[in-house]
């Protein structure tokens, strides 16, 4: 697995970090400067929250353009399937006005990686697809609002949350534009 950094828009500073992969937060204003800090600390996968816009990753895949390392970095969006857009859409609205709705963002499991709750967001390694299933089942019924996959977590296990989860939570998984 290529080394991965997850950045979203919330309280700054690193959430997670191991060999491997690393979790940061960043004010909207600081996304493409700490996007530039991890591509220069050498992490070679970039992950972009579903929170922040596809014109803000337009604006770091522009900055990221003038990278002259051998292997471009890649750079991934969150985004949700069809069965999530109205859930993810209350989300939103809920966000709008206030509402803080428990959020998960679930990578995979390896060494070093450990589940970490933070007021933003708890991260959640998770190791094969029955292992995602399950959790699904009691986030839901814990009343999570909305579930994130990193760190090369698709379709499969999007699928699995989603099962799991009764389509009760939305669930997105992150697209590479390469």
């Amino acid at each position: 697995m290529e080394p991965t950094a997850v950045l979203y828009e919330g309280t700054p500073g690193d959430r997670l970090l191991t060999d491997g992969l690393t979790v940061v937060g960043a004010e909207a204003a600081d996304v493409v400067p700490e996007a530039l800090r991890l591509v220069g600390e050498g992490w070679a996968r970039l992950e972009l929250c579903g929170g922040l816009p596809v014109d803000v990753a337009a604006e770091v895949r522009a900055a990221l353009a003038g990278d002259d390392r051998p292997d471009p970095v890649r750079l991934g969006l969150n985004r949700y399937g069809f069965e999530s857009l109205e859930l993810i859409a209350d989300f939103k609205a809920a966000f709008g006005r206030g509402e803080v709705r428990p959020q998960v963002f679930l990578v995979p499991a390896r060494d070093g990686v450990e589940r970490v709750e933070h007021p933003d967001a708890t991260i959640i390694p998770v190791g094969s697809l029955w292992e995602t299933e399950g959790l699904a089942v009691d986030l839901a019924g814990a009343g999570v609002g909305m579930i994130e996959l990193y760190g090369g977590l698709g379709t499969d296990h999007a699928a699995a949350v989603w099962r799991g989860s009764g389509g009760r939570i939305p669930v997105g998984f992150v697209g590479y534009d390469d």
